[in-house]
């Protein structure tokens, strides 16, 4: 039996079950970060014409009297041209699914749809909760390393996109900070302070925890050379030594990523591994794009009053096998784009 009668169950239809999508924030879920970084932003396309801006801090001179002053040049900014292809996931009730059901309730048509019907909320949010994970890995990847790869789900294939960030801006560690010949306080302090001359004031690193053992390790205590130094207290020497407030983002959130086109996960690290990046300040690294979803407009253009949302995540049904299978998909077009004057990474070797 075709399963369609799903978009006229009240609740269960795509402009409903969208809206029970939107209504989930990622600021609501604890292992969702991107969003602390990357605040949103709307997009009117998925082509996002991208400015890396150069951060040149021209500074103008005295000049004698009836002369010209000084020549500030009008610099070019490097132009990428980004376009955003969609984060999508699905479920679906197929037909195997459906006999078991209809062996449990005997038959009974009103108790099967019941049965269907109620799971439909559930995989949804479950589908949100999974786009939401890709969205912060790649915001991470493109932060930490300046790429992004892409997956083809079908077969596996992956693509890197490299955000062409200048090379200085992305560092390697000559050596390993856990590594006796260098003092992983001193190294990470000069780092930082290289840093502050380019993009300001740097109000703390994010980092794996491996990599701050490395440099609690290596910090001094004031308060005894026997006792390991404390986290806050490692922070307040950091902001002694700096002139101003520093923290450490330690973040060891994990998720399963598929390996191929097939079933198999991995159990991944959302920031990569060694990888130890500066705030600013401001802790606005970038903007996560929002761009608008073909399938939400169609929705709301048709149902103007459902309090949809176009460029949020979108669920609507597809049909397969005579309709006998029905395919729940979320969609959300969103990118999160560090900008450049607030790049500052470096690998620093610690592995775990």
């Amino acid at each position: 039996m075709a399963l369609n009668w799903l978009e006229e169950v009240e609740g269960l239809s795509s402009a409903a079950l969208t809206v029970q999508a939107q209504a989930v924030s990622a600021l609501d879920m604890d292992e969702i970060l991107h969003p602390a970084f990357f605040p949103y932003t709307d997009a009117d396309s998925v082509d996002l014409q991208t400015i890396f801006e150069l951060d040149k801090r021209y500074t103008a001179d005295r000049r004698e009297w009836n002369a010209r002053g000084r020549f500030i040049p009008q610099d070019l900014p490097r132009i990428g041209k980004l376009s955003m292809v969609p984060v999508e996931s699905y479920d679906k009730v197929a037909e195997q699914e459906q006999q078991a059901i209809r062996e449990r309730a005997l038959g009974n048509e009103q108790i099967f749809r019941q049965v269907i019907g109620a799971s439909i909320p559930a995989r949804v949010d479950k589908l949100v909760a999974a786009n939401f994970r890709r969205i912060d890995l790649d915001a991470f990847s493109a932060w930490a390393k300046g790429e992004i790869v892409a997956m083809n789900p079908q077969n596996g294939q992956t693509h890197t996109v490299d955000l062409g960030f200048d090379s200085d801006r992305q560092q390697q560690a000559d050596t390993a900070w856990n590594d006796a010949a260098v003092n992983a306080y001193d190294e990470l302090l000069a780092w930082v302070e290289d840093g502050e001359s380019e993009m300001g004031p740097i109000g703390g690193v994010v980092l794996r925890r491996n990599a701050f053992k490395a440099i609690r390790d290596d910090a001094p205590n004031p308060l005894s050379s026997n006792v390991r130094i404390t986290r806050s207290a490692l922070e307040s020497q950091l902001s002694d030594d700096l002139g101003h407030a520093f923290r450490f983002y330690i973040l060891e959130t994990h998720f399963d990523v598929f390996t191929d086109g097939g079933s198999a996960v991995t159990r991944t690290a959302v920031w990569p591994d060694g990888f130890v990046a500066a705030v600013p300040q401001s802790g606005v690294v970038g903007a996560t794009y929002r761009a608008p979803v073909v399938r939400a407009m169609e929705i709301a253009s048709q149902i103007p009053g459902a309090g949809v949302d176009v460029r949020g995540m979108t669920v609507y049904y597809d049909y397969e096998n005579g309709g006998r299978t029905a395919v729940i998909e979320c969609q959300a077009n969103h990118l999160a784009m560090p900008a450049e004057r607030n790049v500052w990474t470096i690998d620093s070797g610690v592995t775990s």
